[in-house]
């Protein structure tokens, strides 16, 4: 459960009714991971490690500004090792909480479903 001040939600997946389109990315295997924001990688990282949570199925907010708006989008929290020899994508899978205050937690200013950036295709 969000508390006040810190920097994350519990968020539930919504997934494609055409299938994993992910290539086996982490919307595909969790349903309720959560969602880190407003804080670094690594403090991300060290809140998993004390909490005894596993990284590995956890997701980050990006903020991009888009043709002069803001864009958000989620995507895993560890990326893969080949990561920079990959493209990252959209895998047709979505976020999102029924938690009342998500639209303007801590900055995060978004009242739709936040895409999952989590297909990674290899371009060697």
């Amino acid at each position: 459960m969000m508390k006040i001040g810190t920097h994350y939600l519990n968020v539930s997946v919504y997934r494609s009714s055409l299938g994993d389109c992910t290539g086996g990315g982490i919307s595909s295997r969790v349903t309720f991971p959560t969602l880190f924001f407003n804080c670094t990688r690594d403090m991300a990282l060290k809140y998993c490690q004390d909490n005894g949570i596993n990284p590995d199925d956890q997701l980050f907010l990006v903020e991009r500004k888009l043709w002069g708006e803001d864009h958000f989008f989620a995507e895993p929290l560890v990326k893969p090792e080949d990561a920079s020899k990959c493209n990252q994508m959209f895998g047709g899978n979505y976020v999102m909480t029924s938690d009342s205050r998500f639209p303007h937690q801590n900055g995060l200013v978004t009242a739709y479903p936040i895409p999952v950036h989590d297909r990674f295709e290899h371009c060697n």
